[in-house]
């Protein structure tokens, strides 16, 4: 079963009424129920922009969007904002928590936001918080944890309302390399035991290799795709020779985290 479906989805920025330029042209693109994806492409290829499509964040000028069956274009703000806080989870680089709560609040908002039972929230949230082993932080503010315990808190977040859709970006940009491959490995547990839907924009090889496909993006287009096998390594060295192939800069990426 289909969660995403993207068909000829194009994006276009325009001044007074004249096409400034496309971000993105035909996109096509699906992904099914428990799939963990990846979007890789030089910068400005239109990953971003995509992400932003897809989030319902921004509208297409072309093409159409499905989230499990419904074209979130076709609702009002109200109801658009209330389909992305049940159907879409969120894990972004900066973390995106909130200072003035605990870290225990910010994975529960979007609980408390949807009005449920206090007995019902301890219920989401203690198998949860176990699992990614942040249990002892709850009660904690954001700045008296670490980068990597941060993230672990967004995917707590992320995940706490049971999202048919889970987008990442960049998530592992502001984190060293050991913290790098704790949430990434958390992500991909994620996607296999809780059957998560993950689609991942990212820069790294080294995150791109716990995905399960990647479909690479240049100049607003798709341009290819490829697809892990079992040996994680092997497709590591498949992204590496498919980024070089794509072009752009990639010349500061780490190659010693694989």
């Amino acid at each position: 079963m289909s969660v995403l479906r993207a068909q000829g989805l194009g994006k276009l920025y325009s001044s007074k009424g004249s096409v400034v330029y496309q971000a993105l042209e035909d996109i096509n693109l699906h992904v099914e129920a428990g799939e963990f994806v990846g979007i890789m492409g030089p910068s400005g290829s239109g990953k971003t922009t995509l992400l932003n499509l897809l989030a319902t964040i921004d509208r297409p000028t072309s093409g159409q969007i499905e989230i499990n069956g419904v074209n979130p274009s076709k609702l009002s703000d109200k109801k658009l904002a209330l389909f992305r806080r049940r159907e879409l989870g969120f894990v972004f680089q900066d973390f995106n928590l909130l200072d003035t709560l605990s870290i225990k609040d910010n994975i529960i908002l979007p609980l408390v936001l949807e009005g449920m039972a206090p007995h019902l929230i301890e219920q989401r949230l203690n198998p949860l918080a176990e699992w990614l082993q942040i249990t002892k932080l709850l009660g904690k503010r954001t700045y008296e944890v670490s980068g990597g315990q941060k993230q672990r808190a967004a995917i707590a977040r992320a995940l706490i309302h049971e999202p048919s859709l889970v987008l990442a970006d960049e998530l592992t940009g502001n984190l060293d390399s050991k913290a790098a491959k704790d949430v990434m490995d958390t992500l991909k547990e994620m996607n296999e035991r809780l059957k998560a839907t993950v689609l991942m924009v990212t820069h790294d090889p080294f995150s791109a290799s716990y995905c399960q496909r990647i479909v690479f993006i240049k100049d607003g287009k798709l341009f290819s795709e490829i697809r892990r096998g079992s040996n994680r390594q092997a497709f590591f060295q498949q992204i590496l020779d498919a980024l070089s192939v794509l072009g752009g800069n990639y010349d500061d990426i780490p190659l010693t985290r694989a």
